[in-house]
């Protein structure tokens, strides 16, 4: 192929991409099934507008490869075993269940034995980029369902290395022997193990090297040459080109400069994850998809249906609530990128044929393309699943606890969410000995609070029966401070249902959750984009040295109307302008306490930096119990006085400074 038709080819590529992409974001969808759409629409079977093979299969190989590099980078060896329980037993037990239940299905069906276990691999695996991305889109990462999501997929990464592995033996089913096979583990197994050795060894000495040299070529250089060598390595061994990107961003990750490097590739990574997409849906056969379109909708509903039940029944029998279940399984229902590695391999090993090959192909797409939307209808579904079932009760560990710490609970706080906000709230109320408790849905954050003696419950805040045995009848306070957007909601407005009384204080991520949080019936709600923009704000301006009480003032002016003033984006109304100019304009006052070593003590009030020509009134001075108006000049200050001044920002501030300093 000529150099100017591959520049025609890559120009129409990003230009149909990025036209797609752009309709899919004006209607506020995922741009992940606009990669996939735009693909087939240049396709071979499609428009046609990149009918070069070769062109598709190196764009799939260069995005895949490179998108599998970056998952390597989120996962450390080392972090494994930290999440023992959401990656050992739930994504074990979720892979194990679909491989057993696509294995059955496809052999009752006249599928041959290896063949059928291919499709259970395939089926297996779910989507870390869709997935991961969605939820951090939706900010919904620190959720129960986001972190077990998270674990669920980091096995199914791992488990796609020894998968990988058994296609050579699956191809060789009747005639393989057991040293045959003996010998391919070991080989392959033995190139993994020295891969990741180089974690340990070669590969943090050489970045080490590079980062001190301070060039951004040169590390981006280093960065490219361990993913082609890894990868090249263990193409000798056996394994894909993707699975060694895949191992090379484990081995990167081990390094302690492993964020620099991540933010030196971000760039190519988003580009080529976009491209990896594109070249999917180019190898999409349209023609087989619209002649056998009902078969492939029959088959996409089979697999989510699987998969749905496969992952929900291991979430479920790890005591997790009905609604985690069923959120985090909907998630999970699309088949991942690995898949892709899988079926390329087991096509050419012959364990499927060219029509199951497109299927499953199709099958794929559609999944990924479904995800989103299927995402965003999640906690809807789970509601209706909850009342189907009904509540399910929790873990009867759960409900013990519930049962034995409600006895006495009166006039107390309710908090929900144990990260770093209910912990710091925890250990002031129970230094000041005020009664709390608290709920969380991570079962990991409610034994560790009941290590260091906290009265933790596990439940789900946004059920009645839970928040019926946390007393909230008798509860003076209820503080959400968890992630889950929907659950603060159903939240807010059971307890006030349940409570008219209680004081509601919610914590939301964004500004413009306030107004809905409000009307759900909140008394206060603290947006954590707004509070930084406010630390912004006071640091900058005590950088200045503008004197405190004008920063308050600040404070108080973009607090005031429920954060109306930053919330309307943009606005340039006469009557926000007005509002602050009239504050700026606007006198005020201020309170000096006179200690015992300000000096101020024995001095008359003539002696106090007011009256005449300095802009200050002296309003009072508040001694003991009473206030003493309009002092005398010669009345004698005291230790513990409060002297009350009243006056415009720029003479307080001098007088305030002068009161600061001693008299002589």
């Amino acid at each position: 192929m000529e150099f100017p038709a591959i520049l025609r080819d890559l120009a129409v590529v990003m230009a149909i991409a990025t036209g797609v992409a752009l309709l899919f974001s004006k209607l506020r969808l995922s741009v992940i099934p606009a990669f996939l759409v735009a693909g087939a629409i240049m396709g071979p079977t499609g428009a046609g507008l990149v009918a070069e093979r070769g062109m598709v299969e190196a764009l799939a190989e260069i995005g895949v490869a490179l998108f599998l590099f970056t998952v390597g980078l989120e996962i450390s060896v080392s972090s494994l075993g930290k999440m023992q329980r959401r990656v050992l037993w739930a994504g074990g037990a979720q892979v194990g269940a679909t491989i057993l239940l696509a294995l059955v299905v496809m052999v009752l069906s006249g599928m041959h034995a290896p063949g059928a276990l291919l499709v259970g691999f395939i089926l297996s695996l779910s989507s870390t980029a869709i997935v991961l991305k969605v939820y951090a889109d939706r900010m919904e990462s620190d959720t129960s369902q986001g972190k077990i999501s998270f674990g669920i997929l980091l096995f199914q990464d791992m488990a796609a290395i020894p998968m990988m592995l058994l296609i050579p033996i699956l191809h060789q089913w009747d005639t393989a022997s057991a040293s045959a096979v003996f010998l391919t583990l070991a080989k392959a197994a033995a190139g993994v193990t020295g891969l990741l050795l180089l974690a340990r060894v070669l590969i943090p000495r050489l970045l080490k090297v590079v980062i001190r040299m301070n060039s951004r070529e040169i590390l981006a250089m280093t960065v490219l040459f361990v993913v082609i060598g890894t990868a090249y390595l263990s193409s000798r061994f056996g394994l894909s080109l993707g699975m060694g990107a895949f191992l090379a961003g484990m081995v990167i990750s081990e390094s302690e400069y492993v964020h620099e490097i991540a933010a030196q590739i971000l760039p190519f990574r988003d580009v080529l994850n976009g491209v990896s997409y594109i070249s999917v849906g180019m190898l999409l056969h349209l023609p087989f998809l619209m002649q056998n379109l009902t078969m492939v909708l029959v088959m996409v509903a089979a697999v989510a249906l699987i998969k749905a039940v496969s992952a929900g029944w291991t979430i479920r029998a790890l005591g997790y609530s009905w609604r985690v279940a069923v959120i985090t399984a909907i998630g999970l229902v699309q088949i991942g990128e690995f898949s892709f590695l899988l079926l390329s391999q087991g096509y050419r090993e012959s364990l499927v044929n060219s029509t199951q090959y497109q299927f499953l192909l199709a099958i794929t797409i559609l999944t990924m393309m479904a995800t989103p939307f299927l995402m965003g209808a999640a906690p809807a579904i789970a509601k209706r699943w909850e009342k189907l079932v009904g509540s399910g009760g929790e873990s009867p560990e759960a409900e013990e606890e519930a049962a034995i710490r409600k006895v006495g609970l009166e006039n107390h706080v309710i908090v929900a969410g144990y990260g770093m906000n209910g912990k710091n709230l925890s250990r002031v109320l129970k230094a000041t000995r005020l009664p709390y408790v608290v709920v969380d849905l991570n079962d990991v954050q409610v034994r560790e609070g009941r290590a260091a003696g906290e009265p933790m419950f596990y439940g789900d805040v946004h059920r009645p029966e839970i928040l019926e045995r946390l007393g909230i009848g008798q509860a003076r306070i209820l503080v959400l401070a968890i992630s889950d957007p929907m659950a603060t909601r159903r939240a807010v407005a059971i307890a006030r249902r349940s409570n008219p009384g209680i004081f509601i204080l919610v914590r939301t991520r964004l500004v413009a959750d306030v107004d809905d949080l409000i009307a759900l019936g909140a008394n206060a709600v603290i947006p954590e984009e707004f509070e930084t923009s406010v630390e912004i704000f006071a640091r900058v301006l005590g950088e200045f040295h503008v004197p405190d009480h004008v920063i308050r003032q600040q404070e108080g002016l973009i607090r005031s109307g429920t954060y109306r003033i930053l919330r309307e984006r943009g606005s340039t109304s006469s009557d926000s302008l007005a509002e602050f100019e009239e504050f700026l304009l606007r006198k005020v006052i201020e309170i000096y306490f006179i200690s015992q070593g300000s000096g101020w003590a024995g001095k008359t009030v003539g002696d106090l930096p007011a009256g005449n020509d300095t802009g200050i009134v002296l309003l009072a001075v508040l001694r003991d119990d009473r206030a003493i108006l309009q002092p005398a000049p010669s009345t004698i200050l005291s230790v513990g006085d409060k002297v009350v001044l009243f006056g415009g920002h720029a003479p307080l501030a001098a007088a305030l400074s002068k009161l600061a300093h001693t008299p002589h």
